[in-house]
């Protein structure tokens, strides 16, 4: 899966997180958010841990 970074920023503003604390609601490794956001291929788990740390969907998180 593909996340879009433009939707997980914007994800991000709405829960008033920053990614270091989205790292630590989602429980992975700082590494893996950058790697995510710059356009690598995420498991569809990692993704769902970002969007239920989020409080939204993983479809709301990947690209079109």
């Amino acid at each position: 899966m593909i996340v879009s970074k433009k939707k997980l920023e914007l994800a991000m503003a709405n829960a008033c997180m920053n990614s270091y604390d989205l790292c630590k609601a989602a429980n992975i490794q700082y590494q893996t958010y950058k790697r995510i956001t710059s356009g690598k291929n995420a498991k569809p788990a990692t993704v769902g841990k970002i969007a239920k740390a989020l409080e939204t969907i993983a479809e709301n998180l990947i690209e079109d």
